[in-house]
């Protein structure tokens, strides 16, 4: 794949879900208060997302009442980092979209008290409730061998331990592969492509008192509403600080095995990465090398993806 190609693949992928504002530079990080003088976001004949009127950065008022020993929490937003293909504007305005109105479902379930977590893909066949888009108050579950293709198991979260110095905690590193799914309709029948994530973690997540939002929403226009406002994944402060951050690698072989359909045309995730064929071009002409390894004795090359995330309390069903 040549750079033409690659350009010409992430212009695609950025008209074909909507697009959306990178995450915004701001420095005001306040609790933000409704003001009630806004007016609802236009009906697209679906259901009114849930808004809120407001010119400060919130936890939105609607959010699900967490357990403050057992949060559970569903991302909003994310600023990928690395690899630099994943991290474009292109690739960001269409993955956040996903996010925002529910096709795009990452789950991640704390147990403060046994120092436990769970993380990755939600099942979209969850219980949607009657606030907005029926995700602020839906009930969530994990897939649990459900998943769909010839592998029941294969979006079944990852789960370890979760260490918490002050406001912030951290997960141990994963040993098993994590695969969350991003579809394109809320039934989660399309699927768009999925994130097989070796290694994972995640680090500096911020536990508010009241466990109700990692990070913050950000309204335009004096309106926050829940299926097109941006959220901060990091702080104000210089230099700033994120919110939450996963870590994780993607192996080459696994890249090459994920397809990214657009159009119903399937592109190799590893060409997206890499900047070249992947199949047919030796490793060694590829635009963007691995960077990471994965594995010890038979370690496989693979590219590391750091991202920032945010996230808002949801109600995740026990395992």
């Amino acid at each position: 794949m040549n750079r033409f190609s690659t350009l010409l693949l992430t212009s695609v992928l950025a008209g074909s879900l909507g697009a959306c504002s990178d995450d915004p530079v701001v420095t005001d990080a306040g609790t933000g208060t409704d003001s009630g003088t806004c007016s609802p976001p236009a009906d697209a004949g679906g259901p009114t997302p849930y808004f809120q009127c407001t010119s400060d950065n919130i936890c939105p008022t609607a959010r699900y009442t967490n357990n403050a020993m057992t949060p559970g929490y569903r991302l909003t937003y994310i600023k990928i980092t690395q690899p630099a293909a994943l991290a474009s504007a292109a690739i960001l305005s269409t993955i956040n979209p996903t996010l925002q109105r529910g096709s795009f479902l990452w789950g991640l379930q704390l147990n403060l008290t046994n120092n436990t977590f769970r993380t990755g893909g939600l099942n979209p066949m969850l219980t949607r409730g009657t606030v907005g888009q029926g995700l602020m108050d839906g009930q969530f579950a994990f897939f649990n061998n459900n998943g769909p293709g010839a592998m029941p198991n294969q979006y079944n979260p990852l789960s370890g331990m979760v260490t918490v110095m002050g406001d912030r905690a951290t997960t141990s590193m994963a040993s098993t592969t994590v695969n969350i799914p991003i579809f394109t309709d809320a039934a989660g029948t399309m699927l768009l492509t999925q994130l097989p994530m070796d290694n994972a973690r995640l680090s500096n997540i911020q536990l508010t008192t009241d466990r109700g939002c990692i990070g913050l929403g950000h309204p335009t226009g004096g309106r926050y509403t829940e299926t097109t406002s941006a959220w901060l994944t990091e702080d104000g402060a210089t230099p700033a600080v994120p919110y939450g951050v996963v870590d994780a690698d993607i192996t080459v072989e696994n890249a090459k095995l994920v397809n990214v359909t657009i159009g119903g045309t399937p592109t190799p995730l590893c060409n997206i990465i890499s900047g070249a064929n992947c199949v047919t071009d030796p490793q060694g002409s590829w635009a963007r090398q691995p960077d990471s390894i994965v594995g010890a004795g038979t370690a496989m090359n693979a590219y590391h993806l750091r991202a920032n995330f945010a996230a808002i309390s949801a109600n995740i069903a026990a395992p």
